[in-house]
């Protein structure tokens, strides 16, 4: 049954999952900021012979295509900014089990926005050609393992449901009730704590780190929202 699926254990595998995650993207936001702004890589002009695609949504795109040679997004926690639609995997296997319904969050825009304004904000302004592969580099392993994140929401909105299955269906899909259901003040409060105690530990000021992950928190929610409006639908309709 879904509510013995191991993914979907809070303490055991979600919670120390995100932590892992709150390093890697402390990490890279540390290694980004490091240089320029450089915003060229983010507009076409950059690549030759393409002049259709930026530097990053290039860099994305053949690291996301090897990702899904491995399988990744055969996961339906997972999700990618690029399309990879089509890829094959590589991997002779039985496609993972998983406990969630599919729904693709749509949210790669949403964070490649908030992240280049985070650029502006972090980095010093300037062009630095020297420092655009570099650049890209960083961005990429930031802008996964935010994706990565914000999407582990999907696991924590099914966990949830199994839960407190009858008191969502109650809400009717209604965004409020369902916030009263599901967001922990406390638990935010602790990962705003660590994202301070990590931007500390690799010298990064704590307001641009603390600003990203109020960013996840808020996107996380939003994500939740949706998958716990797929659910309460699906469990309406078998009831009818």
């Amino acid at each position: 049954m879904n509510s013995k699926h191991p993914d979907l254990d809070l303490q055991g595998r979600i919670r120390p999952g995100l932590d892992i995650l709150a390093n890697e993207i402390v990490i890279a936001l540390k290694k980004r900021s490091r240089f320029a702004a450089n915003n060229a890589v983010y507009v076409p002009g950059l690549l030759r012979g393409d002049d259709q695609q930026s530097l990053l949504m290039y860099t994305l795109g053949r690291i996301e295509h090897s990702h899904a040679e491995l399988g990744r997004y055969t996961f339906a926690e997972q999700d990618a900014f690029t399309d990879v639609h089509g890829v094959q995997s590589i991997i002779a296997r039985t496609p993972p089990r998983s406990p969630l319904r599919q729904m693709p969050s749509g949210v790669g825009d949403r964070i490649i926005d908030f992240y280049r304004n985070w650029v502006g904000e972090a980095c010093e302004s300037g062009e630095d050609s020297s420092t655009y592969g570099e650049t890209v580099t960083a961005d990429a392993v930031a802008l996964l393992a935010i994706m990565e994140r914000v999407n582990l929401g999907k696991l924590v909105a099914e966990s949830k449901f199994l839960e407190l299955q009858p008191q969502f269906i109650e809400t009717g899909g209604d965004r409020e009730a369902m916030l009263a259901l599901i967001v922990r003040r406390d638990r935010e409060v602790k990962v705003l704590e660590l994202a301070e105690r990590l931007a500390e530990h690799y010298q990064l000021p704590p307001a641009p780190a603390v600003s990203v992950f109020e960013f996840m928190i808020a996107t996380t929610i939003d994500i939740e929202v949706d998958y716990l409006r797929l659910r309460i639908a699906e469990a309406t309709a078998t009831a009818d």
